[in-house]
Order: C-alpha cells, then structure tokens, then sequence
C-alpha cells in the first residue's frame, strides 16, 4: 500500500452505538478496500464504523467498515487496520485512486 505524505482527515461514527461519541483520525494509508486510522478515540477490532472523508474531491459518507486489527504507536495513537464493506464504494474508491494516481503520474516535476 502506497503512503502519502499528505493524510486524509476522516470522521467516524458508530452505528447503532447510542452510547459512543464520534470521532475524527487520519488515514495513514488508503487502499480500495482497506485503510489505516490513527486516532485517539479508542477502537476495538470487530466494531462496525462509518466513515466520512474526501479524496480527491470526490466525498466519501457513510462508508461502512470493519476494525480488523488494532494497535497503539509509539505516542500512544490507536492505529487500526479497516476493511471497506461496500463493494459498490470499493469500486468507487478504486476509480478514485486511480485517477490520482494518474494525475500524479502526468504532472510536471
């Protein structure tokens, strides 16, 4: 997974979680399927998220995923591993990608 020097803001929510404030982290990477949250709200693997984050102009609302796997970096972050569940918001984010990736590709040093 390519990383960026510029991290994506992203807003959470837990669904169905009436007792869960929400929350706000990074994308620490980005993939069409999966990505990397740090954040300082504290996340247990198997929650369900909802997320809300633009790339490239283009917005993402309400992406439902998974918390795969959940560690802490070395200031104490909550760094988690997501899986997107939406197959129709995967294929988005691919499109997405890969026209950064080729407006990066294209552009003049």
């Amino acid at each position: 997974m390519a990383r960026s020097s510029v991290y994506t803001p992203v807003l959470f929510r837990f669904p169905g979680e009436v007792a869960r404030e929400d929350g706000w982290g990074r994308f620490l990477e980005l993939a069409a399927s999966t990505a990397k949250l740090c954040t300082q709200t504290p996340l247990k693997a198997g929650e369900k998220l909802r997320l809300g984050f633009e790339v490239n102009g283009e917005r993402f609302r309400d992406l439902r995923a998974r918390v795969e796997y959940v560690g802490r970096d070395e200031d104490g972050f909550c760094c988690a591993d997501l899986r997107f569940e939406d197959e129709v918001e995967k294929r988005r984010m691919a499109r997405v990608l890969a026209d950064l990736l080729a407006r990066q590709v294209d552009s003049p040093r």
